[in-house]
This record gives C-alpha cells, sequence and structure tokens, in this order.
C-alpha cells in the first residue's frame, strides 16, 4: 500500500476517533462535563480517563505520520523499530478499559448505562486499530521508498541511480522470511497424512474434554466434604474423576504416537525433497559450498525441525484446546475475574513473541556455527591419512575445539535469554494470580461469588496458566524449528543457475569434438578466464592430447564437454550439435570419462562399475572388467565382484581402482572416451596394469588424453598445447619438436631435466617391461588399501 494512501487513512482514523470518543464522552458526562470532571474527578464515575487515552492514540499516530512524511526514505523503518512498545501501549489501553469496565460493574446501575458500553467498546476497539495503523504505516516502505529514493537520487546522475536501485532490488529479494508462512509451508508437507492427523485430532479432543472437567469434578469433591460433609457427594464426583483420568491417559498416548509418526512421515519427505533438490544443482554450486555445509542441512537441520515441530505442535494443539476449554468454564463461573486473567494474558505472549524472535536468531547462528564445525570435522575425518601424514592431529583437534567453543559462545546466550524470559514468564503469572485472588476476595467478600466457586476458579486458573506457559515454550520451539526450516528451504527452493534440459538423443553419434572460441570463468572466479578464446576438435576415432603446464586449462576443458558448466564465449559442440542440447542420461552414456583419482563409492565392485545402470546385466559387468584388465583381480577378492571397496574405494589399490573406473566407463560403450591424467598417479606396476587395459579399448573409440607425462602423447594423432588458458601450438609429435616452441621445451624439461636433447623421448604407449602380475594385487589381503 502506498504511503500517501496509509498517512490518508490514519488521518481519517485519528479524526473520525477524535470525533466519536468526544461526542460519546459529551453525552455520557454532559455538556459541562470536562471542566467538571476536572475539577471533581472520580474514576468510579468519570470517564475523563477513558478519553485521556484518546488523546495518547491520537497523538502516536499523528506525529508518526508527519515523521515519516518528512522523511520517507528512514521513517517507516524508525516506526518498524518501535512495533513492539506499541502493541504494549495498545494493550495497555486495552487492559485500562477493561478495568475500568470492572470499577463501573461495582457500581451497579452505571454498568448497563448504552453510552458507557458505547464509550468502553470504542475504546477497546481504538486502541486495537491504533496497533493495526501503526503496523501498516511501518509496512509502507517498499512501496513508497522506490518514489523517494528516486527523487532523491536526480541529482546524483542516472548512473548511480540504476546502481542503487539494482540494490534495492537485491535487498527486496532477500527479505527475511515469514515464520508464520514456514511453518505452514511444512505442515501442508502433511496433507498425505490428513487421515492420520485426523485421528491424532479426535484423541487431541477427547483428552483435552477429560481433562477440562477434571478441575470441576475436582471442586465438586472438595464441596462433598467440606460443605456437605458427605461420602454420597464424595464418591460420586470421584469416580467420574477416575474414569476422566483414565480415558484422559489413553488417548494422551494414542495422540502422542500419532503425531510422531505423522512427522517421521515429514522428516522423510522434507530429507528427500532436499536431497532431489541438491542432486540437481549445477557443479559450481558444489564448488561454492563445502560439503559439511550441505550435509549439516541433510542431515542436522531437518532432524532438528521435523522433532520440534512434532513434539510443538502436538504440545500446542493441546494446550489451546484445554486453554479454550478452561477459559469457557472460568467464564461461567465470573466473568468479572475472566476479565482480570484476559487482562494479563497478552502481556505474556507479547513477551513469548519478543523472546521467540531473539531464540529465532540465534538458533539461526547456532546452526552456521555448528555447520562450520561439521566441516572442520567432516573434512579432517576424510582426510585422515594426510592429516597422520603430517602429523597434524593436534591443530585438528584444536580447530575443531575453537569451533566448538564459536557455537558454546552462542549457547550461553540462548541460556541467558531463556533464564530472562523464564524470570519475566514467572512473575506476570505471578502478578495475576495475587490480582485474581486479590479481586476474587474482593468478589466474595461483597457477596458476588460464594468461595467453592473462587477456589473452583483458581484451580482453573493454576491449569490456565499452565497451558499458557506451554503455549509460550511452544513459540520459542516452533521458531527454533522454523529457523532450521528456512535453510532447508533455501536449498530446496534454490534453482539451479543451469538446467539439464536438452532433448537431442541421436542414434548414432560419431564423437566428432569441437571447441570454437571457448571463454571460460569458473562461478567461483568469475573475474579470471582460464580457457581464452580456445579452438580445438577431436576427430573421430583418433587419439587427441592435451598437454601444458599446470593451470594452463586442461581440466577445464575436460568439465565443459562433460557439461559441467557453461562457457561464456562460444561453444562445445559434440557430432554439430551444443553438448547442453544433448539429454543428460544420453550424453554422459556416450561421453565417459577416467580421472586422476577416481571416486568409488562404498559399494560393491559389481555396483560401482554399473553405476548409473542398475539394470545392467552381470555378464555386461564382466566383459566391462575385462576389457579394463580387472576380471582376475576382482574374483580374486574375498566376495568377487560382491567385495565392498570400502569409503571412496580404500580398500583397493590404486592400480586396482583405476582399474574399476575404466571398467564403469566402458559399460557405457562411449563414443568419446577422456583420459584425465588416467595413470599419472600410479607406480611403475600399477601404471603397467592399467595402460594395458587403455591400450586394448583405445582404438575403438574417439579418445581426448590429457597428461603431464608427455612420454605418453608422442604417438597422439593430434597434440593441443595450452598455455594460460589459450591454444599455444596445436600438430602432431614431429611438427611441434620442429618448432622448438613450448612442447619442445616441456619435453627436455620433463624427460631430460635439460634444454639439450641427448635422446628422444619413449614413444607414444609404449612402456618398460614389467611383471606379468601387479605385486599390488598378490602380495596380502586385498582389504588392506594399497599404494
Amino acid at each position: 500500500m502506498r504511503l500517501t494512501v496509509v498517512v490518508g487513512s490514519i488521518f481519517t482514523f485519528v479524526l473520525v476517533d477524535n470525533v466519536v470518543s468526544t461526542l460519546l464522552y459529551v453525552q455520557w458526562s454532559g455538556p459541562n462535563s470536562f471542566l467538571d470532571d476536572i475539577l471533581d474527578f472520580d474514576i468510579r464515575r468519570s470517564v475523563l480517563d477513558l478519553w485521556m487515552v484518546l488523546l495518547v492514540r491520537s497523538c502516536l499516530l499523528f506525529g508518526a505520520s508527519v515523521g515519516v512524511l518528512m522523511n520517507q526514505q528512514d521513517g517507516p523503518k524508525r516506526v518498524a523499530s518501535l512495533d513492539t512498545l506499541v502493541v504494549l501501549i495498545g494493550l495497555t489501553m486495552l487492559s485500562y478499559a477493561l478495568a475500568k469496565l470492572l470499577i463501573f460493574s461495582e457500581m451497579g446501575a452505571l454498568m448497563h448505562d448504552p453510552w458507557f458500553l458505547s464509550f468502553f467498546s470504542w475504546t477497546c476497539i481504538s486502541a486495537m486499530g491504533s496497533v493495526f495503523f501503526w503496523k501498516l504505516l511501518s509496512n509502507a516502505d517498499v512501496a513508497s521508498s522506490g518514489v523517494g529514493e528516486r527523487e532523491r537520487l536526480v541529482d546524483g546522475g542516472e548512473e548511480e541511480e540504476r546502481e542503487e536501485e539494482g540494490e534495492m532490488r537485491g535487498k527486496e529479494v532477500k527479505q527475511k522470511p515469514n515464520s508464520g508462512a514456514t511453518l505452514g509451508r511444512l505442515l501442508s508437507y502433511c496433507k498425505e497424512d490428513t487421515g492420520l492427523l485426523s485421528l491424532a485430532f479426535f484423541f487431541l479432543l477427547l483428552s483435552a474434554v477429560c481433562e477440562a472437567f477434571i478441575p470441576y469434578f475436582t471442586g465438586k469433591a472438595i464441596d462433598g466434604i467440606v460443605i456437605h460433609k458427605s461420602m454420597e457427594y464424595f464418591i460420586k464426583p470421584m469416580i467420574i474423576l477416575t474414569v476422566l483420568a483414565l480415558v484422559s491417559s489413553v488417548a494422551v498416548g494414542f495422540r502422542g504416537g500419532v503425531f510422531s509418526l505423522t512427522f517421521a512421515r515429514l522428516n522423510i519427505r522434507l530429507r528427500n525433497l532436499l536431497f532431489r533438490s541438491l542432486m540437481h544443482q549445477e557443479i559450481g554450486f558444489f564448488d561454492a559450498n563445502h560439503t559439511g555445509d550441505i550435509t549439516s542441512r541433510l542431515t542436522s537441520d531437518t532432524t532438528q525441525v521435523s522433532d520440534l515441530i512434532s513434539q510443538n505442535v502436538n504440545l500446542f494443539l493441546r494446550s489451546f484446546v484445554k486453554a479454550v476449554g478452561f477459559f469457557i468454564f472460568m467464564f461461567g463461573m465470573s466473568w468479572k475475574l475472566s476479565l482480570v486473567t484476559i487482562m494479563g494474558f497478552p502481556y505474556i505472549a507479547v513477551l513469548s513473541k519478543l523472546y521467540g524472535e531473539y531464540y529465532k536468531k540465534l538458533t539461526k547462528e547456532v546452526q552456521t556455527s555448528l555447520a562450520q564445525a561439521n566441516k572442520v570435522a567432516e573434512e579432517t575425518i576424510s582426510a585422515m591419512r594426510t592429516v597422520r601424514s603430517f602429523a597434524g592431529e593436534d591443530h585438528e583437534a584444536k580447530s575443531y575445539y575453537a569451533k566448538l567453543l564459536e557455537v558454546f559462545a552462542l549457547n550461553k546466550k540462548q541460556a541467558v535469554a531463556y533464564t530472562f524470559f523464564m524470570w519475566s514468564s514467572c512473575i506476570s503469572e505471578l502478578a495475576l494470580q495475587v490480582a485474581i485472588l486479590f479481586y476474587g476476595g474482593h468478589l466474595v467478600v461483597t457477596d458476588q461469588m460464594s468461595g467453592g466457586t473462587l477456589i473452583s476458579f483458581v484451580i482453573y486458573e493454576l491449569e490456565l496458566g499452565e497451558c499458557l506457559e506451554s503455549i509460550a515454550s511452544v513459540y520459542t520451539g516452533l521458531m527454533q524449528g522454523v529457523g532450521a526450516a528456512e535453510k532447508v528451504f533455501e536449498y530446496i527452493d534454490r534453482k539451479p543457475k543451469r538446467t539439464l534440459d536438452g532433448q537431442e538423443a541421436p542414434d548414432i553419434l560419431q564423437g566428432l569434438v569441437e571447441f570454437k572460441n571457448v571463454t571460460f570463468a569458473y562461478p567461483t572466479r568469475p573475474e579470471t578466464n582460464v580457457l581464452k578464446n580456445v579452438s580445438f576438435s577431436v576427430q573421430p576415432g583418433e587419439v587427441t592430447a592435451l598437454v601444458g603446464p599446470s593451470g594452463s586449462g586442461k581440466t577445464s576443458c575436460v568439465s565443459l564437454l562433460e557439461n559441467f558448466y557453461t562457457p561464456q564465449n562460444g561453444q562445445v559442440l559434440l557430432d554439430g550439435r551444443p553438448i547442453e542440447a544433448y539429454q543428460h542420461g544420453y550424453l554422459h552414456s556416450k561421453v565417459a570419462l577416467v580421472g586422476q583419482e577416481p571416486v568409488l563409492f562404498a559399494r560393491s565392485v559389481q555396483k560401482n562399475i554399473a553405476y548409473g545402470l542398475p539394470g545392467a546385466p552381470a555378464e555386461v559387468v564382466v566383459a566391462a572388467a575385462r576389457k579394463a584388465n580387472a576380471h582376475d583381480f576382482i574374483c580374486s577378492l574375498s566376495k568377487g565382484y560382491d567385495t565392498g571397496v570400502g569409503e571412496k574405494g580404500t580398500q583397493l589399490s590404486g592400480g586396482q581402482k583405476q582399474r574399476v573406473a575404466i571398467a564403469r566407463a566402458l559399460i557405457r560403450n562411449p563414443s568419446v572416451l577422456i583420459l584425465d591424467e588416467a595413470t599419472s598417479a600410479l607406480d611403475a606396476e600399477s601404471e603397467h596394469m592399467v595402460q594395458q587395459a587403455l591400450n586394448a579399448v583405445m582404438e575403438n573409440y574417439t579418445v581426448l588424453v590429457i597428461a603431464h607425462r608427455l612420454s605418453t602423447v608422442q604417438r597422439a594423432n593430434t597434440i593441443v598445447v595450452l598455455d594460460d588458458g589459450v591454444v599455444a601450438e596445436q600438430g602432431n609429435h614431429d611438427e611441434l619438436m620442429d618448432l622448438h616452441g613450448l612442447y619442445y621445451k616441456l619435453i627436455q624439461r620433463q624427460m631430460l631435466g635439460s634444454d639439450s636433447t641427448t635422446e628422444p623421448p619413449r614413444p607414444f604407449l609404449e612402456l618398460p617391461r614389467h611383471q606379468e602380475e601387479d605385486e599390488d594385487e598378490s602380495s596380502g589381503d586385498e582389504n588392506v588399501p594399497r599404494y
């Protein structure tokens, strides 16, 4: 709503409030009422104090509106910062009006005067209306600030205006999530469990109704002893009490069990949605977010959401239904004492809201800090061999402890906040109980209610206090769960910056790869181009080698060919079509990668080879293993193809892992085979076994080889030399050697360690003789890691 409309509405409301309140006051007190009431004010007979409350309302709204009009940029924010104070003022006005009603109720006929009742009702409505219009004013900044900001920036130039408007749009996108909307969304995931929730709500109502009657019949039992002094009047209420307690206990058990089951299903849905969303994010997302942060969302945050929501929704519904039942009984016993109870409840609610918002903020900070600690732990444990080899155990332990201390510092803030909240909550409840006893005693003394009724009312009030306390704690718990849920939804709602929505899936793929004027920078470093106008082609059925110094862009070419990223300029083509035009599954069945350090999953050898092809027959798996020269060592394992390889394949040697990775690539019968440093990290014996596997299959595919060991690329059909992201040279081995350029220098430095050539490098794929069997495979237990 625009600021001018809001301010106009407020001025209209203030005017109507003044006119109506003054007319009602004059009608009640007479034409000379102001002077008479000022000179002889009696709180029991005059309503001048209610009229004075009108001035407070008018000054608040009118002053705030004028201030916002004078400062449209910062005014609404300043008004919003006083929201809680204004709510307290409005509640105080309402409570004072209710107190005035109780005072006039003591005067008999005055209580039934229609003008007083009208004045009282209008005061209550206006008090709440003031809070409502204040909220409108504080939220008017979105519609109005654009106008005010634009006017302010006219003199500053169009460029500055565009920049600041862009910042404003960014801020609007990152608006704070609404807690109510987040909670509603969580509950919407339970739609499939409507039947279970209906059953749980039935048991909830049953237990609440039974518990609502227990104080009533307790009072009856006491009356039977104290007033009637008869066992007959005592036994009958006791029997009813026993039945009510039994039924309530059974209903509570069923209710708790059904709620737990329902929200366990919610946990499963959240984790499923989150994991599916993660699986469809672009690779750049995983470059920018640490594994520990992601797994923390997937494990601890989702569990916290379901547990807290389950416990607190259950508790809130039970407490709310019981509170409604108790209040109905209380109002039937004494509407006057019930008004006293109403006067205290809003203040407890405001305290709970303030504490809940602060606790929600702290919970988010705790979750973020805990994710950082989990990141350190996950990174350290996953690289434990490296930590041990550099004696870094104590350093990592200190780093983890430092992160835990940050979490503990936030936990201390939570504890202090909880302490102050409990103090204020308990004091508020005690003040309410004292007020009820004091006023109830007055009503008993003046014969407006009986002592027995007061005792029953006090019992109900104590029960109602417990319900209100539960509701207050529920709000805190819900906010804690909502804080964790917002982090989960942040990932669930995240739309990948690039989608895998290609549709091309031709029956025949020749395997022609073309890089055309490709310029590329990683999303985490957009200012640094790792490829600069790169162009080359990989012909079908040929071997093309990418060589160059470290950091020249070789692996980046592989990432683009695998469609992990999108280049900023240029295209990567496969058979003349852009890589992104192919179906995701089809592309990765035709383009297979064998990396320098292949990652195996903690599953069986068979499942690793058939990864992504769950229906692959056993004979196809065996055939791929034979092509990869892996069948023999797999059969020698304790369970053959069903042997587990351990986390990341740690139960296999480097050569064994590499051959399993080759089999995983070959089982797809790809058209393009990418060998990214496939043997550079292996010892001589393991390299020999892996190279034998590659020699047997390379003739059947379009092959792109990335190598640091330049001796392995001499016989490649084409050698592309990259340097600092550009194609420095291109040709076969002899052509490049004749150029005496970068390739020639790399050959000299790597193979001979000098600038003069004294002997030719080893030919492509011509390796030294080795033993027929890999020593890694025959030198002990196959379950021990080999390197």
